[in-house]
C-alpha cells in the first residue's frame, strides 16, 4: 500500500469537495477488475485518475493499523489482518451533528440488511475515531444507542487511536481522510471539518468500493444510498460464495 498523501489545496477542505465523485470509485480506466477484488472498477466523474485520490481506491489494500477497540476491554485490533471477513470501514466523531451520524446510519442499515440475509458474520463493521479526547468506551455506547447500532450481532467494532498524533497518523496520513479542528464561536466544544468516506473491502483486505459523503447535497452528484451499499455487498457476498 503507498503512503498516501493529501491534495495541495486542502486547507479548506475543498480539494475534496470533489462535486460530481460522491459515489464509486475505481483505479482502472479499462473498467476491467483488479485481480485481487470480485467487483468490477467503478470510475468517478470529474476525476482524471482515481488512483491519486487521497484515499484508498478500488483494488487497493486496506492500510495496516493497530488499535484499542474500548468495548472490547482495549484489545488491540489489527486492520486488516484480525479480519476474515469483508468489511466496511468509516471515521467518525461522536460529537459531530452532520456528516457521522449519515455515516452511522449507513452503516448500521447494511448491519441490519447482512442479518436479515444471514451473513452478519462474514460482514464486519468498523468506526474509527479520530478524536480520541473525547471518544471513550462511553462515548461509543451512547453513539450505538442512539444510532441504532446492533452491538450484541458482535460485528461492530469501535477503534480509538491512543492519541491525537496517532489519529492522524492513522486516519489521515494511512488512510488520506482528512480531519482538521474548527472552533465556532457560537459553540463551546470544538469540532471537525473532515471528509465522509465508506470503504467496502473483500476479505482478503482490497477494496471493492468507495463511497464518498458530500459535506453539502449538491443537486447534479450521486447519492450515496443503503441500497447502493447493500447491493455491492451482496454481489461482493455471491461472488465470494
Amino acid at each position: 500500500m503507498r503512503k498516501r498523501t493529501l491534495l495541495a489545496s486542502i486547507g479548506s477542505g475543498v480539494a475534496l469537495s470533489l462535486s460530481g465523485c460522491m459515489g464509486m470509485i475505481g483505479n482502472g480506466s479499462d473498467g476491467e477488475s483488479n485481480s485481487n477484488t470480485y467487483l468490477d472498477a467503478k470510475e468517478w466523474d470529474d476525476v482524471d485518475d482515481p488512483s491519486k485520490l487521497p484515499f484508498p481506491t478500488h483494488g487497493e489494500e486496506l492500510p495496516s493499523s493497530t488499535l484499542p477497540a474500548p468495548l472490547r476491554d482495549d484489545t488491540e485490533i489489527s486492520m486488516p489482518d484480525d479480519f476474515e471477513t469483508d468489511l466496511l470501514v468509516t471515521f467518525i466523531y461522536t460529537n459531530c451533528m452532520t456528516m457521522c451520524p449519515r455515516l452511522t446510519a449507513l452503516m448500521a442499515q447494511t448491519q441490519d440488511y447482512a442479518r436479515e440475509e444471514g451473513y452478519s458474520d462474514q460482514v464486519s463493521f468498523v468506526e474509527t475515531t479520530f478524536d480520541p479526547a473525547r471518544d471513550d468506551a462511553d462515548a461509543f455506547r451512547e453513539w450505538a444507542d442512539k444510532h441504532r447500532v446492533e452491538m450484541d450481532d458482535g460485528n461492530w467494532y469501535f477503534l480509538r487511536p491512543e492519541t491525537k498524533d496517532r489519529a492522524k497518523e492513522v486516519v489521515q496520513e494511512g488512510y488520506g481522510v482528512y480531519f482538521t479542528k474548527t472552533e465556532p464561536e457560537d459553540m463551546d466544544a470544538y469540532m471537525f471539518s473532515h471528509t465522509g468516506v465508506i470503504l467496502l473491502a473483500n476479505k482478503q483486505g482490497y477494496v471493492e468500493r468507495a463511497y464518498k459523503l458530500q459535506a453539502q447535497r449538491n443537486p447534479e452528484s450521486p447519492r450515496v444510498t443503503r441500497q447502493k451499499i447493500n447491493d455491492d455487498l451482496a454481489t461482493l457476498r455471491e461472488r465470494e460464495g
